[in-house]
């Protein structure tokens, strides 16, 4: 087969288009893999497990608040049924049994009312330590925004320069012979396909081409194709 020197040139530029959308894929794939990406997912998914755990705690606190202060209502309403029962009675040993009980009664209240501090207290702290972690969240959240907004900008940067590679490409292919494409495509799918010589190296595989061989290659004619007898890539000279 045979090929001028400007088809090989255009097979050279061709491979390098393949180069271009090659790395231009492998750097778009990557994005998603992005350190400070990768870093603040990993954060909020932190975060998350923390506002969970914050929101557990109020509500648990909250729970145990309602409890005390239903408590407190029934003390209340006991307190003050004996109140009643204190005042109407006239049985000596029933007003003692009642003063008895209401100072029980008053006792218990004190005790649910100091836990209903300490929830109350407990709970406003609980309230904090959430309003910091939504803080947070909001910051890491912002910051991602940010992050995504700058990789889907290079994302389509990267996918209008491979568009506008493969456009070339074809454009390109649609005007060298189709049996030399159809080589390059061959021998593409195994390895670098082309190579220009340089200096008795191959410029697909970087191997050094033996005395003999260069001196065959270098005598065959300028339109006949040569390959490297290592990695089989055509060879410009």
């Amino acid at each position: 087969m045979n090929a001028t020197p400007n088809q090989l040139q255009d097979l050279l530029e061709l491979n390098a288009l393949d180069q271009l959308i090659l790395k231009s894929r492998t750097e778009a794939e990557q994005l998603g893999q992005d350190e400070t990406y990768v870093k603040l997912q990993a954060e909020l998914k932190a975060t998350s497990g923390e506002f969970v755990s914050a929101n557990n705690v109020i509500d648990g606190l909250k729970l145990d608040l309602k409890r005390l202060e239903s408590d407190v209502e029934l003390v209340d309403k006991r307190m003050a049924k004996d109140v009643a029962s204190l005042r109407t009675t006239s049985v000596v040993k029933d007003a003692q049994g009642l003063q008895h009980e209401i100072k029980t009664l008053e006792r218990r209240k004190q005790e649910l009312e100091d836990q209903e501090l300490e929830i109350m207290e407990g709970l406003e702290q609980a309230n904090h330590t959430l309003s910091q972690i939504t803080a947070r969240r909001s910051a890491i959240e912002a910051e991602l925004r940010n992050v995504i907004e700058s990789l889907n900008r290079e994302k389509s940067r990267l996918v209008s320069g491979i568009e506008l590679a493969q456009a070339d490409r074809m454009q390109l292919a649609g005007r060298l012979p189709a049996d030399l494409v159809e080589l390059f495509e061959t021998k593409r799918k195994r390895a670098v396909p082309i190579g220009r010589v340089i200096h008795s190296e191959c410029g697909a595989c970087r191997m050094s081409i033996s005395a003999t061989n260069l001196a065959g290659i270098i005598k065959a004619p300028i339109d006949q194709l040569v390959f490297c007898p290592d990695c089989s890539a055509i060879l410009v000279r």
